[in-house]
Formats: C-alpha cells, sequence, structure tokens
C-alpha cells in the first residue's frame, strides 16, 4: 500500500467521488482511480460502493479509512514539523475545545498564539468529552481540551495535562420562583436542561448528585448543546448545571445560580489530552502552553 493511495482514499471520502478528489488532489481523475483500484487489489477486498452520484464506503473501507487518516495526518506532521522547527510559519493545527473554553480561554489563547504563528492555519471543532476523544483516537484532531469530571479520565490511553479545576452550579433563569425555595423536590419536579442524559447514580455523578441528596432524580429532561441550553433557561423554567465562572459573561445573561441549592454538582477538571505516541508539532506545543498560561491565570485570578 502506497501512501498516494491513502490520500486518494481519503480525499475521495471527504470530497464525495473522485472526481472532487481529482480535483483536491490537483491529479487526473484516471490517477485517482487507478490508486483506489491498486488499493482495492492489495485490499484483496471492494473498498468504494460507486454510485450515480459519489461513492460509498464498504465495511472493508471503512475500516481502512480510519487507518488512512491517520497515516496521511502523521505525514503532514511529519513535514510540518520539520518545517516549523526550521522556522516556517506554516501548517494546519486541529484542535477539539469544551464550550466552556469557547467561551472562557479561547479568545485571549488565539491572541498570543496569533502573535508567534501568523500563518498556521486553526480549525477549532466545539464539543463535549465523548465527541472530541474519538477524533483525537483517530488522528483527526492533534489536541483536545476536555471538561471532564473529577476522575473521570484515567489510564493511560492519553497523556492529560491538568488546565485548572472549575466549581459547578445548579442555574435558572433570573426571576425564577424556584429561588424564592429551593429545596431539592422542587428542583427536582422541574425540567432539566443537561448536555448528557442522566444515568445510574453509580455510574453518573449527575445522578450521584441526586443520591447524595436523597433525592430521584427529575423525570423530565433535555439533552443538548450548551448554546441550546442557554436559550432554553432564558425563555423557560427549566433547571441546568454550568461551570460557576461562566456566570457573568455576556453569553450567559439572564441565567443566575441558585445560592444554597441542596444539590451540589461535583466540581469539573479541564484537561489537555494528547496522544501519548505522538510528538506534537512546535505550533501544537505552543498552542498549549498559551492555553495553559490563560486557563493558570484565570484560575489564580481572585473570585
Amino acid at each position: 500500500m502506497k501512501l498516494h493511495q491513502f490520500e486518494a482514499l481519503v480525499a475521495v471520502v471527504d470530497h464525495g467521488g473522485i472526481r472532487a478528489a481529482a480535483r483536491a488532489l490537483h491529479v487526473s481523475q484516471a490517477a485517482v482511480t487507478k490508486s483506489m483500484r491498486l488499493l482495492e487489489e492489495e485490499a484483496g477486498t471492494p473498498l468504494l460502493i460507486r454510485r450515480t452520484r459519489g461513492v460509498a464506503l464498504t465495511e472493508a473501507g471503512q475500516r481502512l479509512l480510519a487507518r488512512a487518516r491517520v497515516i496521511t495526518r502523521q505525514v503532514d506532521l511529519a513535514r510540518e514539523d520539520l518545517r516549523q522547527a526550521g522556522g516556517d510559519d506554516a501548517g494546519t493545527l486541529r484542535v477539539g475545545l469544551t464550550p466552556y473554553l469557547n467561551f472562557t480561554a479561547l479568545g485571549e489563547t488565539f491572541g498570543w498564539f496569533r502573535q508567534r504563528y501568523r500563518h498556521v492555519a486553526l480549525q477549532f471543532i466545539e464539543g463535549l468529552t465523548k465527541r472530541v476523544l474519538p477524533r483525537l483516537r483517530d488522528g483527526t484532531l492533534d489536541i483536545a481540551a476536555v471538561a471532564a469530571d473529577v476522575g473521570e479520565i484515567e489510564g493511560d490511553e492519553f497523556i492529560a495535562r491538568r488546565l485548572s479545576c472549575v466549581p459547578q452550579c445548579i442555574v435558572v433563569r433570573a426571576g425564577h420562583p424556584v429561588l424564592a425555595d429551593p429545596t431539592a423536590r422542587a428542583l427536582t419536579a422541574l425540567e432539566w436542561v443537561l448536555t448528557q442524559p442522566i444515568v445510574s447514580a453509580g455510574s453518573s455523578r449527575i445522578g450521584a448528585m441526586f443520591a447524595l441528596a436523597g433525592a430521584a432524580p427529575p423525570t423530565r429532561v433535555v439533552v443538548c448543546e450548551t448554546l441550546a441550553a442557554m436559550s432554553i433557561l432564558r425563555h423557560s423554567d427549566a433547571v441546568s448545571i454550568f461551570p460557576q465562572p461562566l456566570l457573568g459573561h455576556p453569553e450567559t445573561r439572564g441565567i443566575v445560580a441558585i445560592d444554597d441549592a441542596p444539590l451540589r454538582p461535583c466540581d469539573i477538571e479541564l484537561l489537555l489530552l494528547t496522544q501519548p505516541d505522538v510528538p506534537l508539532t512546535p505550533a501544537a506545543d505552543y498552542f498549549a502552553h498559551c492555553l495553559a498560561r490563560v486557563c493558570g491565570a484565570a484560575q489564580a485570578a481572585p473570585a
């Protein structure tokens, strides 16, 4: 199997067909077709299902695509690493970020990074842990900064660098009736807006929060993205859990914490994750440095 064959496979899938892949790779359609034919011969099984509109992958094609993405990205990183080490300001950096960091730390981190690397292309993918970890595993992300419940990410699958520990709080819209009497019973009777479902107390720290308060979990739960949760909270009597430092930002206007709430959500750890067997390029290493500095400064700031 040849590198240009893996590059052809990735391009065909990413661009939706052989013609578009040829344009992206700046080669002829015949060259892409030949690469795919030889790759299928080497694999000993069909990889593509050719349709009138584009292509689809066979099961074998899906498995090989995952490997091809890792291989082609690592070759790109090797080239970028050498160029950046030689002083070249070029390359691509792909970062997965938890929504919390997008609201709080990304702007300042970006500003610091651009002072040194003005031309490195940046791609930011927003997502919670369950979304960004698969992309870090398959090589489509270079680094990921996630917010995890304390102790959630363990083992040696990733190199984890702790950025900060962030307290969480129960939140509702300003003027919510429950603010006058925030009992556990009153809170669990409300509709909850969360970024993940509530599962049993033994396997979920959200579930454990209700168990520790001696309250049954709410029966009405909306699972959605962070921005959607903010919108719902402002325009309803729903309740949610937010990182405490997020309150007071423009994005959380009209949303307030419940003081002395009987439900106590656990803190979250902000972790910077990288693959243990993949060295960072100078640009990726500097972005990680900038992010850690910004998060550390925020952690040290007085409340």
